[in-house]
């Protein structure tokens, strides 16, 4: 569910994910450069990252801070899972000053304000009512915009514009900054550098086109997006997703399912 017109600022969705099953569950993910709060009922799991590593998961409330991919949710056999999914310009504002990789409990810092959240996110509720309850923590906390962050609010919003297919010196021209300065400023808001950005909104864009165009070969999907060469393409979409296309939507992750029109 996208937010209230008000927020279109601050949040970019609200997603929720409700499994029971007689299984273990796994589900990838995909990092879309944006973070999210993230409500976990069941408060037990581990995520997987480069293949070799995992950390666990003991918190209701938290957010995943620079893990490399593949990255692989362990659950057990029921799921009761909200995401409030903040815009990339405010990943730092929300989540700041964490230097260490991981799983961040996001608890101690909105204490307060995730009294009231907390009861209705975990109970049996409609999705519209946990979503209002979401939007009265996020108007809570959110911040006054700045020159800066109108900045890259508007850097951002130019790549989201352009799928991914600009680079950074066409940006720097375009804002009129100097790259080097450009890219400070982007990543002290935005945790990502913002050549790293812009590949992470290219692969996003064309991963939903590709679920939304089936009959399109992952050859056709690549030269639609500017990829000349396969080999830049399977390298760009390993280096997002931990996993090559063709493995990808073979295996579907359930998340990307909202994204089917």
């Amino acid at each position: 569910m996208l937010p209230s017109e008000t927020l279109s600022d601050v949040v970019r969705e609200f997603h929720y994910l409700q499994i029971d099953s007689n299984t273990e569950q796994t589900i990838v993910a995909i990092d879309d450069g944006c973070y999210d709060f993230m409500f976990y009922k069941e408060k037990y799991a581990t995520l997987e990252f480069e293949k070799t590593n995992s950390v666990d998961i003991n918190s209701n409330f938290f957010t995943v801070h620079q893990l490399n991919p593949p990255l692989k949710y362990n659950f057990g056999k029921s799921v009761y899972y909200f995401g409030i999914k903040v815009q990339p310009w405010l990943n730092n504002f929300f989540f700041p000053g964490h230097n260490n990789k991981g799983i961040l409990d996001i608890e101690s810092r909105y204490e307060n304000e995730l009294t009231e959240i907390r009861s209705v996110i975990f109970e049996d509720k409609p999705f519209t009512e946990k979503v209002q309850k979401a939007e009265e923590f996020i108007r809570a906390i959110k911040p006054d915009f700045n020159e800066n962050l109108h900045i890259v609010k508007q850097i951002c919003e130019e790549i989201y514009k352009r799928q991914g297919m600009v680079t950074v010196n066409e940006l720097s021209d375009q804002f009129e900054i100097n790259r080097q300065l450009l890219n400070k400023i982007f990543k002290g808001y935005v945790n990502y550098t913002l050549k790293r950005f812009i590949i992470i909104v290219r692969i996003m864009s064309l991963a939903k086109f590709r679920i939304n165009h089936p009959d399109y070969t992952l050859t056709e999907v690549a030269l639609e997006f500017g990829y000349f060469d396969q080999a830049h393409f399977n390298y760009d979409f390993k280096r997002i997703s931990g996993i090559s296309p063709s493995e990808f939507f073979k295996n579907l992750p359930p998340f990307f399912l909202r994204h089917k029109n």
